[in-house]
């Protein structure tokens, strides 16, 4: 099976088709723009057998179709559109091509419910043989966990390490940690994006499934008000981490209701842990309190207790 992808700024809905599918080969359109190139060349890196190429300006629908049909020849075997990614016309050039050689399409869900009910849902069209437009039965399918946050951040960062020096604030995000890790799928600490000079650093980041959550996480004082809002959309920007993490800010003393305003305009959930006592395990009712938000954000797991 050939595997047509369009890439776009975002990765994860052309990754995760990929690793669902198994593709033999997987073909990246990407357009001139180098956001778009530099996704096409990631996702490239993470998936087996693959290759690039550009339809250049990625908004003239006839042109980008002549450009997919020759990259594409007459292969023997089965092609699968992915219509997730790109731009509005690779998406259109992509459907009719689609259309008249009657390719099987998908499509992977970016929007739902959230929490404990968010699922990685992935749709699958065909057309028959009135040529009419129809789901495929068993669609759509819930998507097991088919990535790591290694994967996530090598399909959105060009590179990263670790920050291993000692802060104030280091004792409270090990403690956050303690209380998130029987509840999640994986918890990377202190990660900092390669390129930027140590000036950016995720405080934290845990996976549930297919889903990531990032956490600025403040002692208090100052550094809890617009200027950790700041870091934190800077961080998870959609040219660092892609739109589709949850982004949680995490402070040790009450932020003031102006910057929780602007946090919520940010799209950023913010959790307050006010019982907290440096160099302690976080209590039992500011445990409860993060573990309630952010379960209304991700799938994580929750005792019966």
């Amino acid at each position: 099976m050939i595997l047509l992808c369009l890439a776009g700024e975002q990765p994860i809905p052309n990754l995760l088709p990929v690793r669902f599918l198994k593709p033999a080969q997987t073909l990246i359109a990407h357009t001139a723009l180098d956001a778009s190139r530099k996704s096409a060349q990631r996702l490239a890196g993470l998936t087996g057998s693959a290759r690039q190429f550009s339809i250049g300006e990625g908004y003239q629908i006839p042109r980008i179709l002549d450009t997919l049909r020759r990259e594409i020849g007459e292969p023997e075997e089965e092609v699968v559109v992915n219509l997730t990614g790109g731009t509005k016309p690779m998406a259109l050039a992509a459907f009719e091509l689609a259309r008249q050689r009657r390719y099987p399409m998908v499509y992977y869900q970016t929007e739902g419910p959230r929490g404990r009910d968010q699922k990685s849902k992935l749709y699958r069209y065909r057309f028959d043989e009135q040529g009419q437009l129809c789901l495929e039965e068993g669609y759509p399918c819930e998507l097991p966990a088919l990535i790591t946050l290694d994967d996530y951040l090598k399909a959105h960062l060009d590179g990263y390490h670790y920050n291993t020096k000692q802060t104030a604030g280091k004792v409270l995000e090990d403690a956050i940690a303690q209380a998130l890790k029987p509840h999640v799928d994986e918890i990377k600490q202190n990660v900092v994006p390669d390129g930027v000079k140590d000036q950016a650093e995720i405080d934290l980041l845990v996976r549930c499934g297919n889903h990531v959550g990032i956490f600025e996480i403040k002692t208090g004082g100052e550094g809890s008000g617009k200027k950790a809002v700041d870091q934190l959309t800077t961080i998870a920007a959609r040219e660092y981490l892609g739109t589709y993490a949850a982004r949680f800010m995490i402070t040790q003393s009450s932020m003031e209701d102006r910057y929780k305003a602007l946090a919520y305009a940010l799209r950023v959930t913010v959790i307050e842990l006010k019982e907290y006592r440096p160099g302690r395990p976080l209590s039992q009712s500011d445990a409860r309190h993060l573990l309630d938000i952010v379960s209304s954000i991700l799938p994580i797991r929750r005792s019966n207790g």
